[in-house]
């Protein structure tokens, strides 16, 4: 477990693989990760990239500012419906695009998402990944 924001700093910034993976894959408390997000905001991706991140944290961060964050949300699964609701209808279009990828998007957003997205392009990924998953 990482005990510290300044345990996390150090994983991520270790020449050693193991040390660096653990920063992906180990759990922290909740107010390591408030921390974070507060005191090094240029942490925020990685810590949208941690797999264990608690959802209060998953919530803050599916409305960050930052895309690259949006995105590092976009690709864990599962996450709650609201939570894909919400990435559905984001106003970045790479977002959107990028949720289709996720294998746990239920159908009926994607469905949704292949027939009313404003863009043409994430409504004919959408409509693919669809096909994929149906057929």
């Amino acid at each position: 477990m990482i005990s510290s924001s300044e345990e996390f700093l150090e994983l991520i910034n270790s020449d050693n693989p193991a040390e660096y993976n653990r920063a992906g894959t180990e759990s922290a408390p909740t107010s390591v990760w408030w921390n974070l997000i507060q005191e090094h905001p240029q942490m925020r991706v990685w810590v949208a990239r941690n797999r264990t991140i608690p959802k209060e944290i998953i919530y803050h961060l599916s409305e960050d500012d930052d895309p690259i964050v949006r995105d590092a949300i976009c690709s864990k699964y599962p996450l709650d419906m609201d939570i894909y609701i919400l990435l559905s209808r984001d106003l970045d279009e790479g977002i959107r695009t990028r949720l289709t990828y996720n294998k746990g998007l239920p159908l009926a957003i994607l469905k949704d998402m292949s027939e009313k997205d404003p863009s043409d392009f994430v409504r004919n990924q959408a409509l693919e990944k669809y096909k994929q998953r149906v057929c």
